[in-house]
């Protein structure tokens, strides 16, 4: 039943509609001038908001914020189809709406503009270059950073303005770097935690030289705060942010012995990239650049150097060399087969310079090799494609006489991949560790170098800090490491027939001076004294590849013996240090900054027997306290033993610690491919050799105080 009346219904509908064709019409008509109503309301409501808003803004009384949310606009175009039945809410979704719009017109002029730029970056690229003097190119350097500089400040800049904290860090780099002076060089370096002793030593060789135009590149916040309480012009921000623990290169921090450090492959890429970054962003600025790793210090000036030299303006880069031989230098004019050394770089602001440290920083991005390091990756990419060969202007700047020695001092240059001009910087102005500290080229040579680099070295960061205090270009020490205390020393030669070329002689040389070492930490424990190491001559160099048989590094120009060799030849430094040893250069007394009190209060000694007990010692010298320095006349032969033997196991403990170190010295051969003499062993403790009498009777050589002088291992 209920079916039949819907059937009834439907049909007398259908049956009203086809007998009134115009109800469909006039229906559809109604809906279509209610729609035209809303339609024209919703615009009267538009209009209105944007009255209001003209108004307000012209009044200063509003101003829009950038909403960047977008489905803010689907929603007020939808509240507004829907009918505005609350017409509040619905200007509120309109005036959201509209900023959006407006912030979207903006967006799309800055993209309009960065594409305009890219374009014409593009049509400059692909137009052929002229060839242009260094004059003209640096002349439209100069214009292109005007025209950049008058435009305004790095994009970044702009849209951080709602970042406080990297507004901060864009004002700090852009007080820094906008004070450095372009008309001359910019002296750079970079520093992480774990070494800022050696960028404060570096920046103090500076500012002795009076070099105000000077930039570090602060790693992470810890050395921005160094900076800062330090006065050093920095570079710090976000982008510059180093995330690992300290690199493994300089072993435990000088503050921190027990400091956790990495040998994570990406750590050292991470710092290689940061560092192409920051030389990228100061030669964008047009700065010419010297940048060299915070453990390198600066003896001389080199500006005026490299401003009467033709071909440091005319390479877009120059680098050091961890080249041995200034001969082999002279001969092929540059150490072109030698590796490269990113310690000390010469930098000009050209677009090849540029393109170079991008890719510098990408491949050291990007690279999947646990082990390779931002100085492989920078020999890789200067060696691809043609490689390394001679540049086709270098008659046009080469234009110095051939004389002899004349050429020691000049910049040798190469083309690169990519037709790069590198420099190669001569090794006797821009020194390795080898060439300064153990071939002592310089002195040889009569040349007075500009800087040196503590490359070749041992003992890490304590090893490289040793050597520069051994030849007084360590500058940070507190005033109390050269005013307080008392001290005592030898000077005690070795025996003679000690001092022949070879292995077998350098190992036992090493003995004796050892033995030395250990009764001047005996004396300094019974005394209450300071010892200061005597020097240490090398008959046989130290290396990690092959010295044997010639007991030097193939390649070097001088061979041994290497007089004041380095302490971390003979020893291993943070062993001294662990053991609690406190102990001086041997270049002490001749430094400027020791007090002239202690330089003028020294006494030599000499002891009423040898080999005496603590006790004796202490009845002999103990009331020489008016003199700051004793010297020693025998110090192999000076002690015994203690009394107390819970003094001697005490003293022995700490000996074991401190003289703790091992070397080898190698060749071809044998069955593992090489035979390996190695050293150094420990004098025997004073807690075993206590039969005082019976070394005074015999003939007791230092040898005696050892079980064996070194190992043997084919």
């Amino acid at each position: 039943k209920k079916s039949t009346m819907t059937t009834t219904t439907t049909t007398t509908n259908l049956h009203h509609q086809r007998a009134n064709p115009h109800s469909k019409a006039l229906s559809s008509n109604s809906y279509s001038r209610r729609r035209k109503f809303v339609f024209c309301f919703v615009l009267f409501l538009a209009c209105a908001g944007l009255f209001e808003l003209r108004f307000l803004e012209k009044e200063k009384k509003w101003t829009p914020s950038p909403v960047n949310n977008r489905v803010a606009l689907h929603l007020g175009a939808g509240a507004g189809a829907a009918g505005a039945a609350d017409d509040g809410a619905f200007r509120r979704r309109d005036d959201a709406a509209r900023r959006v719009q407006d912030t979207d017109h903006e967006d799309y002029a800055r993209n309009n503009n960065n594409r305009d730029a890219r374009r014409r970056r593009r049509r400059r690229v692909s137009e052929p270059k002229k060839e242009l003097s260094y004059e003209e190119e640096e002349q439209l350097r100069k214009q292109r950073m005007e025209e950049r500089m008058a435009g305004g400040k790095d994009v970044r800049e702009s849209n951080d303005k709602s970042q406080p904290n990297h507004q901060e860090h864009e004002k700090l780099r852009v007080e820094h770097v906008d004070s450095l002076n372009k008309s001359s060089i910019v002296f750079a370096a970079f520093a992480s935690a774990g070494f800022h002793e050696f960028m404060l030593n570096w920046y103090a060789h500076t500012q002795k030289l009076n070099i105000g135009n000077v930039i570090v590149a602060a790693f992470d916040a810890e050395t921005e705060k160094v900076c800062k309480e330090n006065n050093i012009p920095y570079l710090g921000d976000e982008e510059l942010r180093y995330t690992h623990g300290v690199v493994a290169t300089g072993g435990q921090p000088l503050h921190d012995q027990n400091a956790k450090v990495t040998m994570v492959g990406k750590a050292f890429q991470q710092i290689g990239a940061l560092k192409a970054s920051f030389l990228l962003r100061l030669m964008q600025k047009g700065f010419r650049v010297l940048v060299s790793d915070c453990d390198t210090a600066w003896m001389r000036d080199p500006r005026e150097w490299f401003a009467t030299n033709e071909m440091a303006k005319y390479v877009d880069m120059a680098v050091s060399t961890d080249c041995l031989s200034y001969k082999n230098e002279e001969k092929v004019r540059g150490c072109w087969h030698d590796q490269f050394n990113t310690g000390i770089l010469f930098l000009n602001p050209t677009e090849k310079t540029k393109g170079f440290l991008k890719d510098w920083q990408v491949a050291l991005e990007t690279t999947t090799h646990k082990f390779e390091h931002d100085q492989d990756i920078f020999n890789r990419l200067l060696r691809e494609g043609a490689g390394l060969r001679p540049p086709q202007r270098l008659d046009e700047i080469d234009v110095e006489n051939r004389k002899e020695g004349a050429e020691r001092h000049e910049l040798h240059v190469a083309l690169a991949s990519k037709d790069l001009k590198l420099g190669a910087l001569p090794l006797t102005l821009f020194t390795s560790g080898h060439v300064f500290f153990i071939q002592q080229t310089h002195l040889h040579l009569n040349v007075e170098p500009f800087v040196v680099h503590t490359t070749y070295q041992f003992s890490q960061a304590r090893g490289k800090r040793q050597r520069l205090r051994e030849h007084q270009l360590w500058l940070i020490d507190a005033q109390e490491y050269h005013d307080e205390g008392n001290f005592i020393t030898t000077s005690e030669k070795p025996p003679q027939e000690l001092l022949s070329i070879g292995i077998e002689n350098h190992l036992k040389l090493a003995s004796w001076y050892r033995l030395v070492l250990r009764n001047l930490f005996a004396y300094a424990e019974i005394l209450n004294r300071i010892p200061i190491l005597p020097e240490f001559s090398c008959l046989c160099d130290r290396y990690w590849g092959n010295v044997l048989p010639q007991c030097y590094i193939p390649g070097a120009d001088i061979h041994p013996p290497y007089n004041k060799c380095p302490m971390d030849h003979v020893t291993n430094l943070p062993n001294l240090e662990r053991a609690g040893l406190n102990f001086r250069e041997y270049s002490f007394l001749t430094n400027e900054q020791t007090s002239d009190k202690i330089k003028q209060s020294v006494e030599t000694v000499s002891l009423s027997r040898q080999f005496p007990t603590d006790e004796e010692i202490r009845d002999q010298l103990g009331r020489k306290t008016d003199k700051r320095v004793l010297v020693l006349e025998t110090a192999s032969k000076s002690f015994c033993t203690f009394k107390d033997e819970s003094k001697s196991k005490a003293f022995d403990s700490k000996m074991q610690t401190g003289l703790e170190a091992e070397s080898h010295f190698c060749k071809h051969g044998g069955s593992t491919g090489r035979i390996c003499e190695i050293g150094f062993t420990k004098p025997k403790g004073v807690s075993q050799n206590r039969d005082c009498d019976r070394m005074r009777s015999e003939d007791f050589d230092f040898e005696k105080f050892y079980d064996k002088l070194w190992e043997h291992k084919g």
